[in-house]
């Protein structure tokens, strides 16, 4: 099925739309988590999940690229079959809900510590959706530019943790490498989590216009998104102790937290606020895969029908169910595993398998 030029979506857009995903929740929760384990030498460990990160990302590209014009559902049917390869795209559809209640629930809940503390989950999930939707509904191309709007309209925030950085000392960061290698290769079982995201090639891909540089727009995706969390992560090390960094959970909206106005004191109140784009352009693709990967399944062409399934779900459970912060947790360790297992492992075991079958298609011919 070859994708209109309506519906298409430039290299620009595909860039930001794989990176805007990338940069949801781990950008509060990502300094704390790697020191825990790593100690501050865990900015080495966001390098190494970079590095196996694009690795995967190639392997997706690689992929469908031997098919352009085809969606993921066709290029797994063309290789597994029909039921099997159906079989596999419900268990993307179904990873790619799971993303979405995770980073919705995510959201909701930073918002009712930090600011609403006395608002309805409800309220927030059901103000949510509606941006939702309306992005959604609308397309590959809507969701791109999306992004890219997001993209430039925060460019700003990353540059309020350099206002930290009078107060910081270096010498936090050493010695490097004080506990050893074990650690930090430990701590990359957690930082290949933060790019989650890299997977929607596998959706956006038949979308791209220009699709000989895939390859180059998900480095560049990945790269800035490397760019960011290093950043962040090296702001936080050498802004507080390495004792005093586990305590926090969302280290980087504590980082802001001294940063105060002659009219403003709560500053962090601010930034939060914008920090909720971020967290829309890290659903708005996941829930777009969810729609795309029903539509697959069932044939259908530009079906709304699970969009409003889906949402109107999202707010149902929401108002029957609260989820709490213990529960939340649970979820996204769940989510993790389940990401690792299809995000990460499923790419490489397709790739082999087709490098594998075309091979001995040449050697037979």
């Amino acid at each position: 099925m070859s994708m209109t030029e309506k519906k298409s979506i430039t290299l620009t857009q595909y860039i930001l739309t794989i990176h805007g995903v990338q940069m949801g929740q781990d950008v509060l929760t990502l300094p704390s988590d790697v020191a825990a384990v790593a100690g501050t030498d865990g900015w080495i460990s966001v390098i190494i999940g970079s590095i196996i990160t694009m690795i995967v990302s190639l392997c997706i590209v690689s992929i469908m690229a031997k098919y352009p014009g085809e969606t993921f559902l066709q290029v797994l049917t063309r290789y597994f079959g029909k039921w099997v390869g159906k079989a596999c795209m419900i268990i993307w559809g179904l990873y790619s809900l799971m993303s979405v209640i995770v980073l919705l629930y995510f959201t909701v809940v930073v918002l009712r510590v930090s600011i609403v503390a006395q608002t309805p989950s409800y309220v927030l999930v059901f103000l949510f959706i509606i941006p939702i939707y309306m992005v959604i509904r609308s397309g590959a191309q809507i969701v791109g530019r999306y992004a890219v709007f997001v993209f430039f309209f925060t460019l700003w925030m990353p540059l309020l943790l350099l206002i930290s950085l009078g107060d910081a000392h270096s010498v936090f960061l050493l010695p490097m490498i004080k506990e050893g290698i074990g650690p930090i290769l430990y701590a990359a079982k957690n930082t290949v989590l933060v790019f989650f995201g890299f997977e929607m090639a596998f959706i956006l891909y038949p979308y791209l216009k220009n699709k000989q540089m895939a390859a180059r727009g998900i480095v560049i995706a990945n790269s800035l998104s490397l760019i960011l969390y290093l950043l962040i992560t090296l702001a936080c090390f050498s802004y507080f102790s390495p004792d005093e960094i586990t305590q926090y959970i969302w280290t980087t909206l504590r980082l802001v937290k001294p940063i105060e106005f002659p009219f403003l004191e709560r500053f962090e109140i601010i930034f939060l606020s914008f920090f909720l784009y971020l967290f829309s352009t890290s659903i708005i693709p996941y829930a777009f895969s969810v729609t795309k990967s029903v539509e697959q399944i069932f044939d259908k062409k530009d079906w709304q029908l699970p969009i409003y399934i889906l949402l109107l779900g999202l707010f149902f459970t929401s108002f029957f169910h609260k989820i709490n912060y213990k529960e939340l947790e649970t979820l996204r360790t769940w989510w993790g595993w389940t990401g690792i297992t299809v995000a990460y492992a499923f790419p490489v075991v397709l790739f082999l398998y087709i490098t594998a079958h075309q091979y001995l298609n040449r050697q037979r011919a």
